[in-house]
């Protein structure tokens, strides 16, 4: 595959016989696959979530995915900390016969054990806190991996190259790549003005909400710390799969996206309450930039990543906007 993931440091790991395959062998493995085989149980809480990862041998997972960072991510963080994350094995183009694929298969170690939302029900109490424990752990050693460029955020290769950042926060199309954090203020700073036009030319008012918070450094954060993208394995140690969005952010972002599945419009998608509860203790008080910033720019983020109000709004009006 390409040097962005061939560049990247990896830590020592046992041999695996997938090594020993070359790649049409694998994807002979990937084409017969069995398909109802998912790793993950499937979601009955939500049909628009799609299981993407097949185990295709005793050893060996394989995930489909649109991230073109993915894999480095979970070889960079392996690399920088003790974080458990299946080791990459192989990266593989969805179809090699088009150059202009953006799609892969990232073939990984089999993690043999039950994702955390399965396993927290067998829990103990004492238990489920030892696993927060463990997550809180997790979290401050991704804050303070090193990132090759401290002032570019979202997700990155090799090189310090910045890629789109996607996740609730960013609209279902994505936002950026942004070269600077600046830049990645100025985008939410425009959501917020189209959020604020959107409420004055229905209600008349100016709704207050304040600007995008570039005080807190950017750090490494995976950005979809839901119960399912935790696997505990037969000897109790915890997993953390699935890095498709992750990259440099501000952690309240990483505190604002997990706590998010606290709202889940069905009550079984929901984490448990001490879950919830606990994600500051996990990754930090951000709870102001959900409730005080995030949740009053509310509808934008359903919208497309476009200008959806002139930058004249206020102006035309005699309205002073800050």
């Amino acid at each position: 595959m390409g040097s962005w993931f061939s560049s990247c440091p990896i830590a020592p790991e046992p041999s695996s016989s997938i090594d020993e395959l070359t790649d049409e062998e694998l994807y002979a493995l990937i084409e017969k696959r069995d398909k109802s085989n998912v790793v993950r149980p499937p979601n009955h809480w939500n049909t628009l979530i799609t299981d993407t990862v097949w185990r295709i041998s005793p050893e060996a997972v394989v995930k489909y995915t649109y991230s073109p960072t993915e894999a480095f991510m979970m070889s960079y963080v392996s690399s920088y900390t003790s974080i458990p994350i299946p080791k990459v094995r192989r990266i593989l183009y969805e179809y090699p016969s088009n150059p202009h694929c953006e799609t892969w298969w990232i073939v990984m170690d089999y993690i043999d054990g039950d994702v955390l939302e399965t396993a927290w029900k067998t829990m103990t109490t004492w238990r489920r806190l030892c696993m927060i424990w463990t997550v809180r752990g997790y979290i401050r050693e991704l804050q303070k991996t090193p990132i090759p460029s401290p002032d570019a955020p979202g997700p990155f290769d090799a090189s310090g190259k910045a890629y789109l950042c996607r996740g609730t926060y960013f609209t279902e199309d994505g936002a950026g790549p942004f070269n600077s954090y600046a830049e990645m203020g100025a985008w939410f700073d425009r959501r917020r003005f189209d959020n604020l036009a959107f409420i004055h030319a229905r209600q008349g008012i100016m709704y207050p909400c304040p600007k995008f918070d570039a005080s807190h450094p950017l750090v490494l954060c995976h950005m979809d710390l839901h119960m399912r993208n935790f696997v505990v394995d037969g000897s109790g140690k915890l997993w953390i799969i699935d890095w498709a969005n992750a990259g440099a952010f501000p952690p309240w972002l990483e505190y604002a996206q997990m706590v998010l599945w606290g709202r889940a419009a069905r009550a079984e998608a929901r984490p448990p309450k001490l879950w919830l509860w606990l994600a500051r203790f996990m990754i930090g008080n951000y709870g102001k930039y959900t409730t005080g910033y995030l949740d009053r720019l509310g509808w934008v983020f359903d919208q497309p990543p476009r200008d959806l109000f002139p930058s004249d709004y206020f102006d035309k009006r005699g309205l002073k906007f800050d």
